[in-house]
């Protein structure tokens, strides 16, 4: 179908230590070992790209791409950087004597996330603070602010504690975002100048672009408006990942016994004359105060494997039981107390009655996730996560999958909002009649095809119904 109006592209490539040039003319649109395509993940990873070079020759090459290198495609028809990151791995096929192509494998800035380690203790602050201080520590060329600041970081909860041990920056936004996502989800992405966008999907940036099955520019090309190609289409309401009872296990929490003689001992068992063995209740650790009828004892604490011969032991089975051992038998009625500080998980849990009650079955319309992050140091933090989960996963998402035409010359990013017509899709939010109308979605992925015709693409869409 022939268009009006064409793409307008610039790439150029930035080696280390070096100005910019500018490559457009050696893409290849077709023909190539390689296409160029663009992948976009939301909140999960930095983007990918490919962007094949061709290098015609007479005697030696014209140039050569260094890895590291800076890459940057910009589309000036619709005004937008549609890549911009670091070719991370450059790679050379030699079509003939005077004919290179270069594959450039690049990893938008995020890459520099992925390769930044930082670690902290943060109390009481909220997860957009968290998020600035721990990207400045890493001083990788990526900028964070706060959205009050002039930046990108949108506000988040507190948190009561966050402990991170050494980590990736990229592995830190991630489980930040867990971790603020209590109301709404939070996802992030680092933009063509560096700057971190860090939100949850009520403050999400609105691409301005409508794809539509009732469209008003058929032919003509528009950089807000694009149309469905059916071949590839698909809309689901996913149950498979319906969770509505969380539960979550944080890391252990010490429990002191306090003080003997202000405290209860932690057990208590009255002797029989004969039982040498009286088991624990919890985990063990520090240094057990141990009275028999009334007189303080010296006790050993004795680990799962070691050997002691000790008059009074506390000790540990090989499956981690642990248990208070006598060389002899406590004589009958001899009062035993034991203080000791133990062990015991963090837990929480959330449920979401409105999911049960409309999911209801068998089960009671429960559907239980179980989750182990021994990251979560405090129960509102284990809390927290619980409620990040639930608020994500209580119901169906309704998700959209299609392709746009080369009609649409504009740029979705994942991570920003679109909005859906189309007449042939039942509306879960009207009693599932037909059609929805200017509905909001999320971009999840974009994953981008250019085609031959001289920088004209094709989308794959995935987005999630707001």
């Amino acid at each position: 179908m022939p268009m009006p109006a064409s793409p307008n592209l610039t790439f150029t490539v930035t080696p280390p230590n070096s100005g910019s040039t500018d490559y457009t003319a050696n893409l290849v649109w077709g023909g190539a070992a390689n296409q160029m395509t663009i992948n976009q993940n939301f909140g999960r990873q930095g983007d990918t790209a490919n962007f094949p070079l061709v290098d015609e020759f007479t005697n030696t090459p014209n140039f050569h791409i260094p890895v590291m290198s800076q890459v940057k495609l910009v589309d000036h028809t619709a005004n937008k950087t549609l890549f911009a990151g670091v070719c991370n791995n450059p790679t050379l096929v030699v079509e003939s004597p005077n004919k290179n192509e270069w594959n450039l494998q690049c990893t938008d800035y995020a890459y520099y996330a992925d390769n930044a380690i930082v670690h902290g203790t943060f109390i009481g602050l909220t997860a957009d603070q968290i998020v600035v201080a721990l990207t400045k520590q890493a001083n990788c060329g990526i900028t964070a602010k706060t959205i009050a600041n002039g930046g990108f970081v949108a506000p988040g909860p507190v948190l009561p504690a966050f402990v991170q041990n050494y980590d990736t920056l990229s592995n830190v936004w991630r489980k930040l975002a867990q971790q603020a996502g209590q109301v709404t989800p939070y996802g992030w992405y680092v933009d063509e100048n560096r700057n971190l966008h860090f939100y949850d999907a009520t403050t999400a940036i609105s691409s301005g672009v409508t794809f539509t099955t009732s469209p008003t520019t058929a032919g003509l090309g528009s950089t807000t408006q694009g149309h469905f190609l059916y071949e590839s289409f698909n809309y689901e309401w996913d149950g498979t990942s319906i969770r509505n009872r969380i539960l979550v296990q944080g890391a252990n929490q010490t429990i002191y016994f306090g003080s003997t003689t202000k405290n209860k001992p932690t057990d208590t068992w009255v002797g029989n004359g004969s039982q040498t063995s009286f088991a624990l209740r919890y985990t063990v650790t520090g240094s057990p105060q141990l009275s028999l009828g009334g007189k303080f004892v010296s006790v050993t604490v004795v680990n799962a494997g070691a050997q002691s011969t000790d008059k009074y032991r506390v000790q540990q089975n090989a499956v981690g039981g642990w248990f208070l051992v006598f060389a002899s038998p406590p004589s009958n009625g001899t009062v035993i107390k034991i203080w000791y500080d133990y062990l015991i998980p963090i837990v929480a849990q959330a449920n979401d009655h409105p999911s049960q009650v409309q999911y209801n079955g068998p089960n009671g319309g429960v559907f239980t996730e179980y989750i182990l992050d021994t990251s979560l140091s405090t129960v509102p933090m284990a809390f927290n996560r619980a409620q990040r989960e639930r608020q994500e996963y209580a119901f169906a998402a309704e998700r959209i999958t299609f392709n746009t035409d080369e009609s649409f010359f504009g740029w979705v990013r994942a991570g920003e909002t679109c909005k859906i017509t189309n007449a042939l899709i039942p509306d879960a939010g009207n009693n599932y009649n037909l059609g929805i109308t200017n509905a909001t979605f999320i971009v999840t992925g974009n994953s981008v095809q250019f085609v031959e015709q001289g920088g004209y693409r094709q989308s794959q869409i995935t987005a999630v119904r707001l």
